[in-house]
């Protein structure tokens, strides 16, 4: 509509994890230009925001550079062999919430042979995704490199096991057997699966760490993950907790929780429910499969009842306030 200025916005925190992280400071050298190719100027109104003088262009090009150095589930990582992008720390949208899609195009360098990402592809058009609004783009991580896949199949629908990294002495087969038959649990707890595809997207990279998605999760693990039966079982309870979000606070959830103000804190009292019950279940999950022995189940058991009981704060603050708090607290701990 040739409007005289549009605003553009960028997230400040990602869902899921409950801190203002300010992705914004990772942005540099943006620029503007109109569909004839002249420079625009663009100025920044506030932190997170940039307001561009259009002078009656049709449309526009926004180029900029993303810092992608931090390997954690909540930012971006690029290095040689292998791209982990998340979509808060890395889009910038217009800041005008009305729902409209958005379409990713990836152009990876000729060594990397492929992608993973929950988004859904494109027909026709390779490493190019769509999103029907900003909610799913920020929901989607994207992997590109040369990723190990294994796929399978539950109730119809596809799932699939991503590995990147280094996932040489990572046995690929038995994960996928065994996280198909955690799937099988979940839906025994829930009754049915609510989404079109799940992507079961793990980090290879000596790192730690889990945050859902409405149709994925990105986790990370060990190499020797598969090598020691502690460190696997432990792998096999973050798949359970992460994967049972994909009900328990991604789709029955406080209703704070989305639609999502990216711009600033979004309180709920709701979180010891959303993140509670869903390491209980998680754990549980994982026994149900047959992948736990009682014994081990309730040695598990018996450490989350030994942290609670080791942590003078259950006797201060009530979990309602707990999770109010979370934005303050839950990142920031100390004694």
């Amino acid at each position: 509509d040739r409007r005289p200025e549009v605003e553009l916005m960028m997230a400040v925190w990602t869902p899921g994890s409950y801190l203002v992280r300010e992705y914004e400071r990772q942005v540099e050298n943006l620029t503007v230009s109109d569909d004839g190719g002249r420079a625009l100027t663009a100025v920044k109104p506030a932190k997170n925001r940039w307001r561009i003088a259009t002078a009656g262009a049709a449309t526009v090009t926004v180029r900029y550079r993303v810092y992608g150095r931090e390997m954690t589930v909540r930012n971006n990582w690029v290095e040689a062999g292998f791209a982990m992008l998340n979509g808060a720390p890395t889009f910038i949208t217009l800041a005008e919430r009305t729902a409209r899609p958005h379409e990713v195009t990836i152009v990876p360098p000729p060594a990397w042979q492929g992608s993973a990402t929950p988004l859904m592809p494109l027909a026709g058009r390779a490493y190019s995704y769509r999103a029907e609004d900003f909610d799913t783009l920020v929901d989607s991580p994207i992997i590109v490199g040369n990723p190990v896949v294994r796929s399978f199949e539950v109730d119809g629908r596809a799932h699939h096991l991503v590995l990147e990294g280094d996932p040489s002495l990572f046995d690929a087969d038995r994960a996928a057997a065994d996280v198909k038959k955690i799937v099988e649990a979940g839906r025994g707890v829930m009754g049915r699966f609510d989404y079109p595809h799940y992507f079961f997207l793990n980090m290879v990279t000596e790192s730690g760490g889990g945050l859902e998605h409405k149709n994925a999760f990105l986790t990370m693990s060990s190499r020797f993950t598969t090598r020691t039966r502690r460190a696997y079982v432990n792998w096999l309870n973050l798949v359970g907790h992460e994967y049972f979000h994909n009900w328990n606070i991604k789709r029955l959830r406080p209703i704070e929780l989305g639609p999502f103000d990216y711009e600033g804190e979004n309180y709920t009292k709701s979180l010891w429910v959303g993140e509670g019950f869903t390491d209980y279940y998680g754990a549980l999950l994982v026994r149900r499969a047959g992948l736990q022995t009682e014994a081990e189940y309730f040695d598990e058991l018996s450490n989350a009842i030994e942290q609670v009981q080791m942590r003078p704060g259950r006797n201060v603050q009530p979990v309602d306030m707990a999770s109010f708090d979370a934005w303050i607290k839950q990142y920031r701990p100390d004694e």
